[in-house]
């Protein structure tokens, strides 16, 4: 079967970042078909997304299918860990999503200037030493994130009394009393995904549960929550700071 459908760099780009989140499967079944099945790795239980497809279609019409049913992949993926890793070279830096080159430059002694559009963080430590990354890391997200958070809850015209970051094991955010906390490591993550846990938990003066109107609410002041927020079931480092290649 010919390819029915051109796609541009930009819808090129999503399709495969749709194909790291879903494990297509091909059988003798009527129709697609998309489910959230378990499955166990080493002794440990997770859950992935996997689209049923009939044998007679071809990659070409696969890709369409998942390009159309994008939001709904993101929002059955949600709960899904995949751990693709983002691999780290040698004096290189994961920073809002992205990886910087390095250049130590000690003449600007305990500062450092972000060059954004060539990539490139300068400084005058060494920022490929654990405790001086660390350190990086902490003055970048407690300088960023209660920006955004402010901004974002301007947006929205919520008062928060606070904002708070630390390096959490179990969450990414918590939210009480108008107090907002942020999981310092998010300061790996894009910009985007960070904005989408400080709409989570901005929802929550709202709605203070999980529950199916939380969700809805969610989804109406942030409709890209779950587009959004995948990076981090994707590609967040499970070490903090990540470990680099050599």
């Amino acid at each position: 079967m010919a390819d029915i459908y051109t796609f541009t760099e930009y819808e090129k780009e999503t399709i495969n970042i749709l194909k790291e989140i879903v494990t297509i499967k091909y059988g003798s079944y009527k129709n697609f078909k998309f489910k959230k099945e378990k499955y166990i790795f080493q002794k440990a239980v997770y859950k992935e997304v996997v689209l049923y497809v009939p044998q007679s279609f071809n990659a070409n019409t696969v890709e369409a299918y998942l390009l159309k049913n994008e939001n709904i992949i993101y929002k059955l993926a949600y709960h899904c860990l995949y751990y693709k890793k983002i691999e780290i070279p040698h004096n290189k830096i994961l920073y809002l999503g992205r990886l910087y080159d390095f250049k130590l430059k000690p003449e600007i002694h305990n500062t450092y200037k972000i060059d954004e559009n060539n990539l490139t963080i300068y400084s005058g430590r060494n920022l490929l030493h654990k405790d001086n990354l660390l350190k990086f890391y902490h003055q970048q997200s407690s300088y960023i994130f209660p920006a955004r958070v402010r901004m974002l809850a301007e947006k929205i015209k919520l008062d928060i009394k606070a904002v708070k970051t630390g390096i959490f094991k179990s969450y990414w955010g918590s939210c009480g009393a108008g107090i907002i906390k942020l999981n310092e490591r998010l300061i790996l993550s894009p910009l985007n995904t960070i904005d989408s846990i400080i709409y989570h938990e901005l929802t929550h003066l709202l709605v203070p549960n999980h529950s199916k109107d939380f969700y809805n609410t969610l989804e109406k002041i942030y409709p890209s929550y779950y587009k959004d927020h995948i990076w981090l079931n994707l590609y967040m480092p499970k070490e903090y700071p990540p470990k680099i290649q050599e």
